[in-house]
Order: C-alpha cells, then sequence, then structure tokens
C-alpha cells in the first residue's frame, strides 16, 4: 500500500480541517476538502527526530541549533537552484506574520500594497488590517489558466509602495515562468517597489514543472525582494509554525529588526527548529513521492468532472494541492452553490473569498488519500450536478 493511501482518523484530535465543520458548514456530516491542510504524515524522519525530543522529556528553553540553516540552504539549493547564504536567512513562526511585519516596516499607514487578485485572502486582509490601502491587478483567465495583465499590472505599479506575490500561486496553481517573474521584478524596480514573495507551495510543484524563486529568475534585482519560504505546506506541518524569510538587503534587515522591537519575531519553537531540519535533511523522497501522489489525485478528480461535469472549467495544474474550478458557467449564485456542496456532503472554499475576481470558482484540496478524495469527488460532483 502506497504509504499515502492510510486513511487517519482525525476527528478529536482538534483538527481545524475536520473538528470545526459544524461551526464552518452548519453540519457535522463533511469531508471536509477546503483549507491548505494534507491528510497525510510527515516523513518518518520528522516524526523519530520529534520522539526523540519528546523521550528526553525537557522542554526548556532552546537555541537555534548549528544544523538548522545549513539544512535550509542546502534544500534551497539542491531543490530550487537558489543559493543562499546563511546570514540572509531570518527565522518566524510563520508566514503570514512575516508578510504584516514586511509592510509595517517598509510602508506607512495609508500606503498603497499590490497584489494580484484572486489570491491568497490574507494577503489583503494583512493589509487592511496593517491600515495600509489594498491595490489589486486581476489576473486573466483563459484556457483554464491565469495570465498578467501587464498593463494593469505596470499601471497600479506607479500609485504603490509594496507588491505581494504568490509564486506558486494560490488559488491559481500556476507556476510562474522565470520570463514572468523577470518581468515583474523589472518593472517593480522600474518604480521602486519592494516585493515579498511568498513561495510557501514552491516545493509542491507537478511532475515536469519546476519552481522557479523569483530571486534567481531576477538576481540583478535581489535586494528589492524579500522571500518568504517554509516547511509547514510542503510537509504537512503548521501547527509546529516553523518559516523563514531571505533579504540580502541591509537596509531591510535594519527595518525587520526595528520593527520587531514593538511587536515580536520569535525564534522558532523546539518543535519548530527539529522537525524543520529533519524534513529539509532527510525528506526528499518523501516529497517526491508526494507529488506524485497528488498528481494522481489531480488526474483522477480531472477525468471524473470532464465525465459527469463538463461545464465545469478545471484550471490547469502546475502547482499545489488546491484544484481551482470554474463554476461560472453553471449559472447559479454562489451562495446557493455553495449550500447544494455542503448539502451534498463536502466541504469547499468558495472563490469569493480570494477577492472578487474568484467570485464563481471553488478550491478544492486534493491531498488526502484516495479513499476520502472518491467520496469527496463524488459528492462534488452530486452538488454540482444539483447546480447545474
Amino acid at each position: 500500500m502506497n504509504q499515502f493511501d492510510e486513511v487517519i482518523p482525525r476527528i478529536g484530535t482538534n483538527s481545524e480541517k475536520w473538528d470545526d465543520v459544524k461551526n464552518l458548514f452548519g453540519t457535522e456530516n463533511i469531508i471536509p476538502m477546503w483549507v491548505a491542510d494534507m491528510d497525510f504524515r510527515p516523513p518518518t524522519a520528522v516524526h523519530d527526530a520529534f520522539q526523540k525530543l519528546l523521550d528526553h522529556g525537557i522542554f526548556g528553553y532552546s537555541m537555534t541549533f548549528a544544523e538548522l540553516k545549513p539544512s535550509i540552504t542546502n534544500w534551497l539549493e539542491q531543490r530550487h537552484d537558489y543559493k543562499v547564504a546563511e546570514s540572509s536567512i531570518f527565522l518566524n513562526a510563520a508566514v503570514v506574520p512575516s508578510i504584516s511585519m514586511t509592510i509595517r516596516s517598509l510602508t506607512e499607514k495609508g500606503d498603497s500594497v499590490l497584489m494580484h487578485s484572486p489570491v491568497y485572502h490574507p494577503f489583503f486582509l494583512v493589509t487592511a488590517q496593517t491600515e495600509r490601502v489594498v491595490s489589486l491587478s486581476p489576473l486573466i483567465y483563459e484556457d483554464n489558466a491565469y495570465t498578467i495583465d501587464w498593463a494593469d499590472f505596470e499601471e497600479k505599479l506607479k500609485t504603490v509602495k509594496l507588491f505581494i506575490l504568490c509564486n506558486p500561486h494560490n488559488p491559481g496553481s500556476r507556476s510562474w515562468t522565470r520570463v514572468e517573474l523577470a518581468k515583474m521584478a523589472e518593472l517593480c524596480a522600474k518604480y521602486n517597489v519592494p516585493i515579498v514573495s511568498d513561495e510557501i507551495h514552491s516545493d509542491l510543484t507537478m511532475p515536469g514543472v519546476k519552481h522557479v524563486p523569483l530571486a534567481v529568475a531576477a538576481p540583478e534585482y535581489e535586494s528589492q525582494i524579500v522571500t518568504l519560504m517554509a516547511p509547514t505546506k510542503t510537509f504537512n506541518l503548521a501547527g509546529i509554525k516553523a518559516s523563514f524569510f531571505i533579504t540580502t538587503n541591509p537596509d531591510f534587515q535594519e527595518k525587520f529588526e526595528y520593527e520587531a522591537k514593538y511587536t515580536s519575531r520569535p525564534e522558532l519553537n523546539t518543535f519548530g527548529a527539529v522537525g524543520m531540519e529533519a524534513a529539509y535533511s532527510h525528506g526528499a523522497q518523501w516529497v517526491d513521492d508526494l507529488r506524485d501522489y497528488i498528481f494522481e489525485n489531480y488526474q483522477y478528480t480531472k477525468a471524473e468532472l470532464e465525465k459527469h461535469c463538463p461545464n465545469v472549467g478545471i484550471t490547469k495544474q502546475e502547482a499545489t494541492y488546491l484544484m481551482w474550478l470554474d463554476c461560472r458557467a453553471l449559472g447559479i449564485a454562489e451562495v446557493d452553490l455553495y449550500q447544494n456542496l455542503i448539502d451534498a456532503g463536502i466541504g469547499v472554499q468558495m472563490g469569493s473569498n480570494f477577492g472578487e475576481a474568484g467570485s464563481g470558482f471553488v478550491r478544492l484540496n486534493i491531498a488526502c488519500p484516495k479513499e476520502t478524495l472518491q467520496k469527496g469527488v463524488a459528492c462534488l460532483i452530486e452538488g454540482l450536478k444539483k447546480s447545474s
């Protein structure tokens, strides 16, 4: 049996994905395929590292151990051809707080922050919470894939102070090309706009697709880029709160340190550091196997939808385990589609959660055992047919 075929019960484990369905969807009879949380155990090496820590039994103050940053630099170079000095790596609990810190450090209240749309919703939530103005550059959706509206993007850059990039793109599953990334960086440099590049899904590209970090695509503009990464999506470790950001810009580094005086940029908790090092040092084969498994799940879901719901568009899957389904041709209000899916027994995220440009789409998490996937897809098809 494939290691990812194991169905691991999660109800009763304080899982947000599984134990909060009654609150979220109004019923407990739901297969949750919404939040970006996989139903797989991490690599054995990670479990063993945690067990060693547990067996020792003392959880006092800890230092960042010497092996941690080398495990990060080795992973980035081997997986993404991204050579990073350890002095450019800074640890933080999670990516979204790093986005907030960067916004607060590099802009002022009332400044505009640019992002594509649709996009991962904390981008505009954090921007608004920090009392900045959200500026959206809608992506173009054609032939079941997103591209950039370059004219609109450049026009918006003229009046903003920061650009937040999602690379790979969530929810649109795009892995931006080297050419696209270089052009984005060049335009940002033209208008002196720093870039925050959220690359948390960088390890989760599909077969035949290679992730290109923005700083690799545009090395001449590296000083204007803050790259955000983490092992948490890759290895299903969101609960341990472990991430890092990369910047070679001394001015940015100084501003981040200044901001940390008034908020917090904590070192990783002990389990976060141990889990990150073990995952990056010993998890390469596990990730390769995971990517193959997710792609098989994508192919199964795509085939079933094409067979039973041919009027639903299926976005090309270049990266992430989050499918993006175009349901606009159903001609039904999103609120009614959402309820039909709940009544059919599946919990998803609706496209409007990712901005107005996502209205009419559905985001579906396919990172689950095939047994769960088959049940969930059957419910999905039932809800879509009811909405036709």
